[in-house]
């Protein structure tokens, strides 16, 4: 797992290839900039929409930090992706930056894959609440396929660790149920234009 904190480091963030390529990167943001984020999203009101999915639900908002939406918006985040990826990127304007929530609410997300047909994409998660344990549950689970019921491989969401993926037909993935703790994320998509140069 990478942990960026500089501009040198950056070149070196490498996929994880099993069971498909994700990038996990810890750290990702300077503990200011992480800590100035959580202070203008505790400061704004979320009214959180809901999106049902199967036998799960998206709950989402327009993020409101300008500062968290300005870092992952960034020259940086693009460089980090380009590289590990292998491919230029740009976020996806149309979908903005959301903030998403799971508690104990919300039932967990069953395997899905986030392919569309007419879009190239990178999806990325950036985890922003503290003190996450086993027990709190969360997790992104990776399958092999869809024809497997047992994760080939689990992601804690743990606070300022991003997780990036692109949005194929074969990436399978669930989000397991939240207990006792709010699972705060921002989500961004980023468009892929080519090959990275």
């Amino acid at each position: 797992m990478a942990s960026l904190q500089s501009e040198q480091e950056v070149a070196v963030a490498e996929l994880i290839a099993y069971p498909w390529p994700h990038l996990i990167v810890d750290n990702f943001l300077a503990s200011a900039v992480l800590a100035q984020s959580l202070l203008e999203i505790r400061a704004a009101t979320y009214n959180y929409d809901i999106e049902s999915r199967g036998t799960g639900r998206i709950e989402y908002s327009l993020l409101k930090s300008e500062t968290l939406w300005r870092a992952i918006y960034s020259k940086r985040t693009v460089s980090v992706l380009s590289s590990a990826f292998g491919v230029e990127v740009k976020l996806d304007k149309g979908n903005m930056v959301q903030l998403r929530r799971m508690n104990e609410n919300t039932p967990e997300f069953p395997l899905h894959n986030d392919f569309t047909s007419n879009q190239d994409t990178i999806a990325s998660f950036l985890y922003l609440s503290s003190g996450w344990s086993s027990k709190c549950g969360g997790r992104l689970h990776l399958f092999e396929s869809d024809k497997h019921s047992a994760p080939a491989a689990s992601i804690d969401p743990i606070e300022n660790r991003l997780v990036a993926f692109r949005t194929k037909s074969a990436h399978w993935h669930s989000v397991e149920r939240v207990y006792g703790w709010e699972r705060l994320s921002a989500l961004a998509l980023w468009n892929i234009d080519g090959p990275h140069t």
